[in-house]
């Protein structure tokens, strides 16, 4: 997978996929699915970071990342072992938390939430089962 196909998603750490959807202008849906695609097609599992929970996508966007995740969600669920976002504000990110949970019931893919980026790599170690500090192998 060659990572200079990639602009809405960062590879630097694969298997670990961090979103930057932070400057993404509208209209910007349609990279957004060929990446996924190119993420789902590849035979290595990941985990997916997404460290500005905060930024809104425009309406049309989100709508066409949703029907995409939707229409592909077995595909999605066979390569990536969870969606990690990261919320520093203690009351969103409760609130994130459950909405996770909410989330996870309903597409069968752990959807979790955490207070800080070096959390979020931590819990995607732990879930592709690589050894981090203080950290346990996840079959």
């Amino acid at each position: 997978m060659n990572h200079d196909h990639f602009f809405f998603h960062d590879l630097s750490q694969f298997p670990i996929v961090t979103a930057r959807h932070g400057s993404a202008p509208q209209g910007y849906s349609a990279s957004w699915i060929r990446e996924m695609e190119l993420l789902v097609d590849n035979p290595r599992t990941f985990v997916m970071v997404v460290p500005d929970m905060q930024i809104e996508a425009a309406h049309e966007d989100r709508k066409a990342m949703i029907e995409w995740q939707t229409a592909n969600m077995p595909r999605l669920k066979a390569r990536c072992r969870a969606f990690i976002a990261v919320e520093r504000d203690a009351g969103s990110l409760e609130k994130l938390r459950k909405r996770g949970e909410k989330m996870a019931h309903a597409f069968g893919m752990p959807f979790l939430a955490v207070a800080t980026p070096g959390e979020a790599v931590q819990c995607a170690r732990e879930l592709l089962g690589q050894a981090g500090p203080g950290g346990f192998y996840v079959d």
